[in-house]
């Protein structure tokens, strides 16, 4: 399953952005989670994507997502250990395990690859900037069973 924030934004005209919708997203992104969770198996993974906007996670997700049928994958900018505890707390009440894959991605890769998209895809330049500053790595010490880190050096995904 790939749950993603932005999923829950688009419409038939395209992503539509509010701080409303923004946080009903973001809420129907957790009780997906937590949906998810009901069904997890001895086998599922929650896998959390961190990193920058076009570091590459939905490219990833996307890959992976069709890999294996047992994964979670929680795709979103999740930079901050604090805006992980959640999705963490969630997995470790049903006993579910937890990986984080850092995207070590350049900032000028991500820069160059979300100006390449959609118009109403697109984050603002420094929105992007504050992302990839802002990122405290992940680890085990904070819940993660494993902490895979990708690095993408191209500028397409």
């Amino acid at each position: 399953m790939h749950i993603n924030p932005d999923h829950f934004l688009q419409t038939e005209t395209g992503r539509v952005i509010t701080p409303e919708l923004n946080r009903l997203a973001w809420e129907k992104s957790y009780a997906a989670l937590e949906e998810a969770l009901l069904r997890a198996t001895t086998s599922t993974k929650v896998f959390v994507l961190v990193g920058a906007q076009g570091a590459g996670k939905s490219t990833w997700a996307k890959a992976r997502g069709t890999a294996t049928s047992d994964a979670i994958l929680f795709d979103a900018i999740l930079v901050k250990r604090a805006e992980r505890e959640r999705i963490l707390g969630a997995a470790k009440a049903r006993s579910v395990g937890v990986v984080a894959v850092w995207f070590r991605t350049p900032l000028e890769v991500c820069l160059a690859r979300n100006a390449s998209r959609p118009a109403d895809e697109v984050v603002p330049e420094q929105a992007v900037r504050n992302v990839f500053a802002a990122v405290e790595p992940p680890s085990t010490v904070e819940g993660f069973e494993q902490v895979l880190e990708v690095f993408c050096n191209e500028t397409h995904a």
